[in-house]
């Protein structure tokens, strides 16, 4: 086998655990089309929908082309078959699994984040105004740099890998 074919299987564990947080999503959406609103919070069904609908069919594309996908991130002059794996392939799988592990749960506080600021800016009016506080405000930052990292050790895994190879060396 190939890196790309371990990195596919991998892209396949993280689009069945997407396709079970969408699902988890779908309690919402069921929410909203029955009350016309989150705890009292007016909200947009095409947004509900949005955020239901939307980790569902990436996780579906992801499902359905893991090699594609994983061609995309390993270079073709890299992607040797892994009779003896090498320590850097070796070291660069690890890097992008845990790269998307906790792409996984950027991802899902995003969406989290998403969802509390819509919810916030449409509740204005309503009976159970939804405010953000500083610290609320802090953590969509912190969700955001978390995505951009996890986003920067998938990309630049072989980099990575590469730099903690020279340093044990």
């Amino acid at each position: 086998m190939k890196s790309s074919h371990y990195l596919a299987i991998a892209v396949r564990l993280f689009s069945i655990v997407l396709f079970l947080y969408g699902l988890e999503q779908l309690s919402l959406l069921i929410e909203i089309i029955i009350e016309g609103s989150i705890n009292g919070a007016p909200v947009s069904v095409l947004f509900g929908l949005a955020i239901a609908i939307s980790p569902i069919i990436v996780s579906v594309l992801l499902w359905s082309f893991p090699l594609s996908i994983s061609q995309i991130i390993i270079r073709p002059e890299i992607d040797k078959p892994t009779e003896p794996m090498d320590s850097h392939s070796l070291l660069k799988v690890f890097i992008l699994a845990i790269g998307l592990y906790f792409f996984y749960f950027a991802v899902v506080e995003s969406i989290y984040w998403i969802t509390t600021w819509y919810l916030s800016v449409n509740s204005q009016n309503s009976a159970v105004p939804i405010g953000l506080s500083e610290e609320s405000k802090a953590s969509m930052i912190t969700s955001g740099i978390g995505l951009l990292f996890s986003i920067g050790v998938i990309v630049k895994s072989r980099a990575l890998s590469s730099l903690l190879l020279k340093i044990a060396r």
